[in-house]
């Protein structure tokens, strides 16, 4: 299996089946931290400035959100790599190539991604950190020749989703009141909670269909009858409308209980922002 290796001074990337071997990575493959949901006994904390697990990014397709690579974890500090030659003069300009120098390499050692074989749906992913992160699914792993475990990941959230508001189609006030709704499903949108996703959508949706009726006080369901009557044509809405809430009411317990219904998956969750995305459009209050 591979090791990576970070030079603490220079923060260059090495990989190799031995510590002593190690060379440089691709200038194309990213490096980036990654946590999972839920790693049980597997959890790695980090290490000062070095995460508990990396991604190295060995391939990325945008148009279809999926990345491959493999995952590094528990860093250690060691000085194994500090005779290995990888490290070329024009990294470090005062060294000759063929001379050694005491540099100190953080190892990962590479992640058999035990918590996921254990429990496929175990499967939620965060790269990144803060307001950058992304967020991730595991829809494979599978180790080749050499050991390595290759991880491919498809991504689940995208913060473009939500369209543009119009300010001339609502009052200011709605207009303001509408936006720091939408904030709140922008903020939900990060985090991994697919429950807070929707529980923000519905929030948003009922204040949206709210402003259309002219009764921003009436909750989703209550707003969605008045709008089927203002609005009998506008089926597109409504049914947008009652997906969303038919979502909301399955993540609460008391209701999975007394219906017999399934968690509320992530898949769940980006349906309700498509669907919240549909119904502002629809009433006029945003455009794509």
């Amino acid at each position: 299996m591979s090791v990576l290796g970070i030079a603490h001074t220079t923060k260059l990337v090495y990989i190799g089946e031995q510590p002593a071997h190690g060379k440089p990575v691709s200038s194309s493959q990213l490096v980036i931290p990654i946590r999972f949901a839920d790693m049980g006994r597997f959890a790695c904390d980090d290490l000062a400035e070095y995460p508990g697990f990396l991604f190295l990014e060995d391939m990325y397709e945008p148009a279809a959100g999926i990345k491959r690579g493999r995952i590094f974890g528990y860093p250690n500090p060691r000085k194994e790599w500090c005779f290995s030659h990888a490290v070329k003069a024009n990294e470090r300009p005062d060294t000759h190539p063929a001379q050694p120098y005491d540099e100190v390499f953080y190892h990962y050692q590479s992640y058999g991604m035990y918590h996921y074989i254990s429990d496929t749906n175990n499967n939620q992913a965060i790269l990144g950190a803060g307001e950058f992160a992304s967020f991730w699914k595991v829809v494979a792993a599978e180790q080749v020749f050499g050991g390595d475990i290759v991880v491919t990941l498809k991504s689940t959230r995208t913060n473009g989703v939500l369209p543009v508001l119009l300010p001339q189609a609502m009052s200011s006030e709605d207009y303001q009141r509408l936006s720091i709704t939408l904030d709140e499903v922008q903020a939900a949108n990060r985090r991994i909670s697919p429950f807070h996703l929707v529980e923000s959508c519905r929030n948003s949706a009922a204040f949206a269909v709210g402003i259309a009726i002219d009764d921003t006080s009436s909750d989703l369901g209550h707003g969605l009858k008045k709008l089927a009557v203002k609005m009998p044509n506008n089926t597109l809405s409504v049914n947008a409308g009652q997906i969303i809430a038919r979502l909301h009411s399955r993540a609460k317990t008391n209701a999975q209980a007394q219906h017999n219904t399934r968690d509320v998956t992530e898949e769940d969750a980006q349906t309700a922002l498509h669907c919240l995305s549909l119904l502002l459009v629809e009433l006029g209050l945003a455009r794509y």
